[in-house]
């Protein structure tokens, strides 16, 4: 095994919400940079850091994602904080030497504390992102005539929604013409800017979706290239795989050791399964499988990353499907001549 893989790393930071004295110097979360943040790192196998456990889940590439950090045995006066002002949280993990990065970025919606047992505290942060901050918010605005649609696209999300969402790229189908009358917009940034790619999209195409995470929206098409090169993962070396790779209907699933360069983003990443062998579901009359890719290279569309900094669970479990989509082998019973 690498020593890449060894020496866990990790960081939590909890953005906690401004008081009034701060308030107009807010980010993009809706927190003030002026207050301090709740701080909580390990290096490798420091006996004094507090435990954290995660279970960050990334299941699909439109709505919820939720996750649950829980930290066990906080001092009072920073648990009270966190339950009082907590607002948001930034979760980093991986190795020292390899694999690390940002896992998470979140808002806080619901803290829970309890005792678990008869020494230990622990304070449960359940926290949310994904397409619905995106898509049930509200925005209300209204544009002068003159304006181009890219400024509308901007202001949709930018500056007039409930909660800010940065921006991740501008639809290249969106043409640039300016408005010839003004507009009045009361509805949620995603229906506002379904409707800009509906009446001003040079392509009408049906593939365009809308894609939330860590605070930032992209617009991309199903048909968009995948992002290049692959991420290789294998047994031995960087990549840590753990058992053996399982087929399903479209593609394939497999647990490596925590990976924080596996994510579930646009373009869709890849992931090439070196020196592995893919255990094979049972054909069963009427399920169609999807062909095993002969490259062993699948794009991920779910990621679930799982750890306790003073526990075994390190780890990262991959949904990947093949290379073409969800294209499942269309094998009949007349085709085999039954």
């Amino acid at each position: 095994m690498s020593n890449q893989l060894y020496g866990r790393k990790f960081k939590l930071t909890i953005i906690l919400n401004p008081d009034k004295t701060v308030v107009d110097t807010l980010n993009a979360f809706g927190v003030s940079p002026l207050v301090p943040n709740v701080v909580i790192e390990q290096n490798n196998l420091d006996q004094n850091a507090l435990r954290v456990t995660f279970d960050v889940d990334y299941p699909g590439l439109q709505g919820w994602y939720y996750s649950e950090i829980c930290i066990y045995n906080f001092n009072v006066s920073t648990l009270m904080q966190v339950i009082d002002d907590g607002a948001a949280v930034i979760l980093e993990a991986g190795y020292i030497n390899g694999n690390y990065g940002e896992i998470f970025s979140g808002y806080i919606f619901q803290s829970l504390f309890e005792r678990e047992n008869v020494t230990d505290y622990k304070l449960t942060l359940r926290c949310v992102d994904g397409k619905r901050l995106f898509s049930e918010e509200f925005t209300a605005f209204s544009l002068d005539k003159g304006r181009n649609n890219q400024v509308a696209h901007y202001n949709a999300i930018m500056s007039y929604s409930q909660i800010p969402i940065e921006i991740g790229n501008v639809p290249s189908q969106l043409r640039t013409t300016t408005m010839d009358r003004g507009v009045t917009v009361f509805t949620t940034p995603a229906n506002s800017l379904a409707d800009l790619l509906r009446n001003y999209s040079i392509d009408k195409s049906a593939n365009g979706c809308f894609f939330t995470k860590k605070g930032v929206t992209k617009y991309f098409d199903m048909n968009d290239p995948v992002k290049e090169p692959p991420i290789t993962i294998s047994p031995s070396g960087e990549g840590g795989l753990i058992g053996t790779p399982i087929q399903t209907k479209y593609g394939c699933n497999f647990t490596c050791l925590l990976n924080a360069q596996i994510e579930l983003d646009i373009p869709r990443i890849q992931v090439t399964l070196d020196m592995s062998q893919i255990r094979a579901v049972k054909a069963a009359q009427g399920v169609l499988l999807a062909p095993l890719d002969q490259d062993v290279t699948y794009q991920v569309i779910g990621v679930r990353h799982v750890g306790d900094t003073r526990g075994n669970e390190w780890y990262t479990y991959v949904t990947g499907i093949n290379k073409q989509g969800a294209q499942a082998l269309m094998e009949t019973t007349t085709s085999r001549g039954l």
